[in-house]
């Protein structure tokens, strides 16, 4: 069966090392933190965007620096 995948195209960090077989986990930009499905191939397509799939979904993950305040 050839089942077709939603692509994301979001912009934000990783919280952990991508890894083949493990979930990705991100916080986007706008603050929010996504964790996905196990990822099954990875690959990065400059030095700010990752091309990532999941057993559900294709993502293109645009890189950004996000500011990570704490207050005490």
């Amino acid at each position: 069966m050839n089942q077709q995948k939603k692509t994301l195209c979001i912009a934000g960090s990783m919280i952990l090392p991508l890894a083949i077989g493990q979930p990705a986990v991100i916080i986007e930009r706008d603050g929010g933190y996504r964790q996905t499905t196990t990822v099954i191939n990875m690959k990065r397509l400059s030095d700010s965007v990752i091309r990532f799939e999941t057993q559900n979904t294709r993502y293109f993950l645009h890189l950004t620096s996000v500011a990570k305040a704490v207050t005490v």
